[in-house]
């Protein structure tokens, strides 16, 4: 299971951006995830839950974006929808697709809480 290597990675970042910036805790996580990019969400949202415990992503809310798949075929010169790579053209059944979206794997956002600035200014934990 590739995920579980996926995930730990990205715990990884998250860690290293805690101990680097002015935050303990992250909130929530934004990624981008292709649909061609071979990539199981929900083992990767079950990879996520099991791997972050006890660490800065512990509360943090997982939120995956799906980016569709997308190829453009060297025949019809067209852009079109491809939900698995190898495929031919769905416009005109060329084998000759070159995949152009879907193949993401992006952190795009970590919403972080400083628990020391929230004591600073009174508000503390809610």
């Amino acid at each position: 299971m590739h995920e579980l290597s996926l995930v730990m990675n990205l715990l990884e970042l998250c860690e290293a951006e805690a101990s680097r910036g002015s935050f303990d805790r992250i909130d929530r996580i934004v990624l981008e995830v292709g649909e061609l990019s071979g990539v199981s969400l929900p083992a990767l949202r079950f990879s996520f839950d099991v791997a972050a415990r006890g660490s800065v992503t512990e509360s943090a809310v997982l939120e995956i974006r799906e980016i569709p798949g997308r190829g453009w075929c060297l025949k019809c010169e067209e852009t079109v929808p491809i939900r698995e790579p190898l495929r031919e053209c769905p416009a005109c059944g060329s084998p000759v697709l070159l995949p152009t979206g879907g193949t993401e794997f992006r952190l795009c956002e970590l919403v972080v809480r400083d628990r020391r600035m929230l004591e600073k200014s009174g508000k503390g934990e809610r």
